[in-house]
């Protein structure tokens, strides 16, 4: 089964250009691809900082 979706011009151009990136044929796989990702984003949580270092309480952590 096939669907028509309405999208604007924009977005068309984004579509078309991730075809190119991904190499991929057609929209449903770059839209397919999007999906992915997104889910595999959605964990991404722990973590995404790694470089920033664990909080330590400082003696005095307010000001009088």
């Amino acid at each position: 089964m096939t669907t028509t979706i309405q999208v604007k011009d924009d977005v068309q151009e984004m579509l078309d250009r991730l075809k190119k990136e991904i190499d991929v044929k057609s929209y449903d796989e770059v839209i397919r691809y999007l999906f992915r990702k997104a889910r595999r984003m959605e964990g991404m949580h722990f973590g995404s900082l790694p470089r920033l270092e664990s909080f330590q309480r400082e003696e005095i952590d307010r000001l009088d």
